[in-house]
């Protein structure tokens, strides 16, 4: 016998940050960040605690995905261990679709780097940043790697369809493709080569190009680590436990440190996620070999 589903629709708990205050806020912090020059380490963090400015988590790169990311998270720094040398994005989601699993994997360099000298020809960062995309295209061609990456990143539901990689490079900012910025010449031009630089199964974006999306307000980052697999790495403001909490929380189990650094929100509203979690933890190891549908009506409670 299932057990019973039993969200939380109580008016008194305490709830998330509501997305408009929290898309104004994240859009403001993001924009301070960038004109800081920050180093990409930086970026990188900001990002994990903020997904839903991240790409590709929604059918937005590549052909599939319309079903969301396994997990409903976006994997940080995800090893991509196989043959010959090893490989890390900066980012991964594995989104899924009726026939094919696209893991889409990020690279993020330093949003202040320019994509072309004062030549008009691609910089070294630039080229250097392309490499990786080409070192991945390499690893994702070697059936022992695909192999390896079944093994480690999907379920055994998923594992009859196909694998479709799409590879995204953040970089820079659009200001250099502004004429009124000083940088270029013949800016347009160069953005229209810069677009033409992108191969097959590529995606080019700048940095100030990222938006949060209402669509994304519910994704988590998660990281792989060889002592405990999936960790809940961060979780952002606009977080709402339920019912499709189940499969992220039956594989990370432990989300004490993880809420504990989510921004904007109250103790008790930490106190009440970590309570939701532990018991959708729970529902799931009730399930024993049962399986459920995954539900994606709209949510009504926790």
């Amino acid at each position: 016998m299932l057990p019973t589903l039993q969200p939380d629709d109580s008016t008194d708990r305490p709830l998330p940050t509501p997305w408009s205050e929290y898309a104004n806020w994240l859009t403001d912090q993001w924009q301070c960040l960038l004109e800081s020059d920050p180093p990409e380490l930086d970026v990188q963090r900001f990002l994990e605690a903020h997904p839903s400015l991240l790409p590709g988590a929604d059918g937005d790169i590549g052909p599939g995905g319309h079903h969301g990311p396994e997990y409903d998270a976006v994997i940080t720094e995800p090893p991509l261990k196989g043959i010959a040398r090893d490989r890390r994005p900066d980012f991964m989601w594995i989104t899924l679709s009726t026939s094919l699993v696209t893991p889409i994997c990020i690279e993020i360099e330093r949003p202040g780097k320019h994509w072309f000298n004062k030549s008009g020809v691609p910089t070294g960062e630039f080229t250097q940043a392309l490499d990786q995309l080409t070192d991945w295209k390499v690893w994702f061609s070697e059936p022992e790697n695909q192999s390896i990456f079944r093994k480690s990143y999907l379920r055994d539901d998923h594992n009859h369809r196909q694998l479709l990689p799409q590879y995204v490079l953040i970089f820079g900012g659009h200001r250099e493709f502004e004429l009124h910025s000083g940088i270029h010449a013949a800016p347009d031009r160069l953005r229209k080569k810069r677009d033409f630089m992108a191969r097959s199964n590529e995606s080019f974006m700048t940095f100030d190009s990222l938006q949060p999306r209402e669509s994304r307000c519910n994704f988590a980052t998660i990281k792989l680590t060889a002592s405990s697999g999936i960790e809940l790495h961060r979780l952002p403001p606009s977080f709402t436990s339920g019912p499709v909490t189940r499969e992220l929380a039956s594989v990370a189990r432990d989300p004490r440190a993880a809420i504990s650094k989510t921004e904007l929100w109250t103790e008790e509203r930490k106190a009440y996620v970590l309570e939701r979690w532990l018991y959708w933890k729970g529902f799931a190891d009730n399930l024993d070999n049962h399986s459920m549908p995954q539900i994606y009506s709209p949510r009504t409670g926790e």
